[in-house]
């Protein structure tokens, strides 16, 4: 046997007795290399996101504003409903009515998806760079909130939401959603409300956040404020239905209080018929 040979079959050995040793414990995923699965998957996630919002502006506005928005008067509906339940829970006198208004949640999906949406995409990411440019300085950035907040909210953004609120209503029309802005505006301080929390926003809008990102940021900030805007047009719904029935107790009082002055009057004319006559027979 030659030395090659003699080596050869040692190395035939040995592998076989490895072949044939315990198996040990299986080695577990460590947590580190978990963690970097999970980082890739959200960076993934992250980055389809923002191709599509990159790619489909108009189609990722619509979907992101008019989800945030039904989803913002829903909150809000379910808040009130409570409210509603307790109070009727301490009046039996009242019938329980705690349904969802769906004509009002549509008509805040409408707006939501068609103003705030596509609406505020076009302007926002095509007539606003056209006129001011891309520029994102402090003097562009002041122009665009003032024309935002002077021309837009004023006649168009707010308005709009509504006469759309109105449009779906089937009590309502054009003209009523309209007086019901101006009411609002007069009474609940509506667009002092509105400057106070947009303003300081939209200097971020155009100033820090990336022009693709913009309408998602605002929906974001939104949310909050249409809870707020349905909120309002929820109490003062509710304020409308306490104060009909007190105003009809009160005419119904005023008409008994006025027919039982009436009586005393009625009274001393019979008393002084009376008088008269006993004063003819004495004479």
């Amino acid at each position: 046997m030659t030395a090659f040979q003699s080596i050869l079959l040692l190395v035939l050995a040995a592998s076989s007795a490895d072949a044939f040793a315990p198996v040990g414990p299986i080695a577990k995923p460590s947590v580190t290399s978990l963690n970097a699965v999970d980082i890739a998957s959200t960076a993934n996630l992250i980055g389809a996101v923002d191709t599509f919002y990159h790619t489909q502006p108009y189609a990722a506005a619509f979907v992101t504003c008019s989800v945030k928005a039904s989803a913002a008067d829903l909150v809000v509906q379910s808040n009130t409903d409570t409210e509603e339940d307790t109070t009727l829970s301490m009046d039996t006198t009242q019938e329980e009515n705690n349904d969802f208004d769906i004509s009002r949640t549509f008509a805040f999906w409408l707006y939501g998806g068609l103003y705030q949406g596509c609406m505020q995409e076009y302007l926002y990411n095509s007539v606003f760079p056209s006129v001011f440019g891309d520029s994102q300085s402090w003097v562009t950035v002041l122009q665009e909130v003032a024309l935002d907040m002077s021309i837009l909210t004023p006649f168009l953004c707010l308005p709009v939401a509504y006469i759309v609120k109105a449009g779906v209503a089937q009590d309502e029309n054009l003209f009523d959603g309209l007086s019901k802005y101006w009411n609002h505006v007069q009474n609940e301080q509506l667009l002092i409300k509105y400057w106070s929390l947009w303003a300081p926003v939209q200097v971020l809008t155009f100033g820090v956040i990336p022009h693709h990102l913009r309408i998602p940021f605002v929906a974001f900030v939104s949310f909050f404020w249409l809870m707020r805007l349905s909120n309002i047009s929820a109490k003062l719904k509710q304020l409308s239905k306490k104060l009909t029935p007190v105003f009809l107790q009160r005419v119904s009082g005023a008409t008994n209080h006025s027919r039982a002055d009436e009586m005393p009057d009625r009274r001393l004319t019979n008393e002084e018929e009376q008088c008269g006559t006993m004063r003819k027979l004495n004479e």
